[in-house]
């Protein structure tokens, strides 16, 4: 198993973290590596979200678990392997705390982290930042 994870703390309240996970369409407004990302349905464990990173095919991933203002996670199925991300917040008196963790299992995670997963472990700092600076414009509206 291949794993990191990074945490990031807000002013932002918790519903302006959420609004900024759940919104789909708008993650390429805090993740440069994203042209586009969409949600197929509504917003339930089983949807299918579907992206087209920059210089790559598009990809998707199914949402397995959900706790609205809380955490979810998505998972995408790779050829003898799984990559996961969980997505977690909790609230606290000067704002919220929320990190990604990103995990790949099976046989082959290996090569899949070799091939791309430590890019997107190396991306997880700066899109955190992001999302809690956009978090916090959104907060003050």
């Amino acid at each position: 198993m291949r794993s990191t994870e990074v945490t990031q703390q807000t002013s932002a309240g918790p519903a302006a973290v959420w609004a900024r996970w759940v919104e789909v369409e708008r993650w390429p407004e805090q993740d440069d590596g994203m042209e586009w990302a969409r949600l197929d349905g509504p917003l339930a464990v089983g949807a299918r979200i579907v992206m087209k990173p920059r210089g790559s095919r598009k990809a998707s991933c199914r949402i397995t678990e959900i706790g609205p203002l809380r955490a979810f996670r998505t998972e995408a199925a790779l050829p003898l392997a799984r990559l996961r991300v969980d997505h977690e917040m909790s609230a606290g008196p000067d704002g919220t705390e929320f990190r990604h963790r990103l995990s790949m299992t099976g046989p082959l995670a290996w090569l899949f982290w070799r091939l791309f997963g430590h890019q997107l472990a190396a991306s997880l700092p700066v899109m955190l930042a992001s999302i809690a600076r956009l978090s916090e414009l959104d907060h003050a509206r």
